[in-house]
């Protein structure tokens, strides 16, 4: 797959869609040193030093993925970061709902999707990922951590990054070969505070104590209240706090 090295840019999800329109060939890579304008999910900012961490954009061209299982996609993606940094040895990873990776309760990787969309199918998907390798001072961010911090080692980023393709390579292929319950359900083994009580805030900054009884198939979380109440949410309905 192509690699498309830059020092610094605005997104890489932003550069990877400018390109899209002057490549001719295939899925490709865009990484960056430095994002000036780096975006998480629901608007967020995703902050990182440069030449610290691993920015990148996975660009899959013609994925043509049904729109229904778009959170298959997204739990892949989440999956196929979890096994690269499980062979790295990583301790105590889990899955945060929707697209967060963390490590001993702590935030070390996001991931922002976005697709090109024509009637009820995704036809390319620019998958962006940020990662926290090697930086070590998190400002504001007390519950964001790093490779380093927790292992108090210096990644090669450049290894790393050659890994995380590799393992992604080949995700439109396992979308297809896959059942989108099968991928929901080994999504769910890994996943961040399941089936335990926590809490959570809601629309009007409510807060309330439940516990994640499942994930459906749209993505969509269902929680169930100490009071009893079941219900299902999309994620910019709900906040899991930890």
């Amino acid at each position: 797959m192509k690699l498309i090295k830059v020092d610094a840019t605005t997104s890489t999800n932003e550069l990877s869609k400018s390109l899209n329109t002057k490549q001719s060939e295939g899925n490709f890579c865009v990484s960056a040193e430095f994002q000036m304008n780096g975006r998480g999910q629901q608007q967020t900012s995703w902050q990182s030093n440069k030449s610290e961490n691993i920015l990148f954009t996975m660009v899959y061209n013609s994925i043509d993925l049904d729109l229904d299982k778009r959170f298959c996609l997204n739990a892949l993606v989440c999956l196929s970061v979890y096994n690269v940094l499980k062979q790295a040895e990583i301790k105590s990873l889990s899955l945060k709902w929707p697209n967060d990776i963390m490590a001993d309760g702590f935030k070390i990787c996001g991931i922002l999707i976005e697709n090109s969309i024509v009637g009820a199918k995704i036809k390319d998907a620019y998958v962006g990922i940020g990662l926290n390798v090697n930086q070590t001072q998190f400002d504001n961010l007390p519950r964001a951590s790093s490779l380093k911090i927790l292992t108090e080692v210096e990644f090669d980023r450049g290894e790393l990054l050659e890994k995380l393709m590799k393992e992604l390579k080949d995700l439109p292929k396992a979308l297809k070969i896959n059942s989108a319950q099968n991928i929901i359900n080994v999504y769910k083994r890994y996943l961040f505070g399941y089936n335990k009580l926590q809490e959570f805030e809601l629309p009007k900054l409510k807060r309330k104590r439940g516990k994640i009884k499942d994930i459906a198939l749209d993505g969509k979380l269902l929680v169930e209240f100490e009071s009893g109440e079941r219900k299902y949410f999309e994620h910019k309905a709900i906040r899991q706090l930890y």
